[in-house]
């Protein structure tokens, strides 16, 4: 009796060391020599971009001047030209925010991971604003309703009518869906919830997509840039994170970041 006591009060302490180093075991790490460096120009790019916006006429078209024949579109995007519906323009907008939140899910992960979870998203969704917001500075395109004879006086007046490259909404959907997608699948591979996750995160974005060609906000080439740019941020910044997390013993090939740039390693 002694002994089996003496067994199982071996085998719970193994058991809880494993579960121990389990919970301690971090797939994604923050370094100060890289996170810096990352916070600053995110933000730094926002900034500029949103001064530029508000405080100067920095490549801003005059409507008088500007022209719209459906004729100078070109074939591609000339299939889906729709005109404006508020309808479709809200729906799109309460669906991005959505998914904007939808890495919510995550505080089912390792409680050791929030803080690293919490700022690889901060930085993902500055980059992807800052760089949608820095390509509207930059092309001055026209939206698909100014083709048409019944435009949103409103929305013209915003002065955001030749600001349809590349589409905004797309891409903080595209970037949201894509960093809880992989994310999520790094910290819980073994999950129930993972492919739910990742089927409705995708879905909620093509519908936000969708809603923006359907409404008439933007051309189709306009979300399928959002939607490659905003999956760049949201795969890239937490890709970076999880390489310079600390490496296993075992493992021949890694890669370190440090203020010098990125280094790679083999062992032979």
């Amino acid at each position: 009796m002694k002994n089996r006591i003496i067994l199982s009060l071996t085998l719970a302490a193994l058991l809880a060391a494993k579960i121990s180093a389990a919970e301690n075991k971090k797939t994604f790490s923050l370094s100060p020599a890289l996170d810096i460096p990352l916070a600053t120009s995110a933000l730094a790019l926002c900034g500029t971009t949103f001064a530029l916006d508000k405080f100067t006429d920095f490549n801003k078209p005059e409507l008088k001047n500007a022209s719209f024949e459906k004729s100078g579109i070109n074939a591609f995007d000339r299939i889906f030209v729709n005109t404006y519906s508020k309808t479709l323009d809200t729906a799109g907008t309460v669906l991005s925010a959505a998914l904007c939140v939808s890495p919510a899910i995550l505080a089912f992960a390792p409680k050791n991971q929030w803080l690293e979870a919490g700022a690889m998203y901060a930085e993902t969704m500055l980059f992807a604003w800052g760089f949608k917001e820095l390509a509207k500075l930059c092309v001055n395109r026209a939206r698909p309703y100014m083709y048409f004879d019944e435009r949103p006086q409103e929305e013209i007046e915003k002065g955001d009518w030749a600001a349809s490259f590349f589409s905004g909404h797309t891409t903080l959907a595209f970037a949201a869906a894509t960093y809880t997608s992989y994310v999520f699948g790094k910290l819980m591979p073994d999950s129930a919830l993972k492919i739910p996750v990742i089927a409705g995160s995708y879905t909620l974005a093509a519908a936000v997509a969708v809603t923006r060609i359907a409404g008439g906000c933007h051309f189709t080439t306009d979300v399928l840039a959002g939607a490659l740019v905003g999956s760049a941020c949201g795969f890239l910044v937490p890709f970076i994170h999880s390489k310079i997390a600390p490496q296993k013993k075992n493992e021949k090939v890694g890669i370190a970041v440090n203020p010098l740039g990125v280094q790679f390693m083999i062992r032979l």
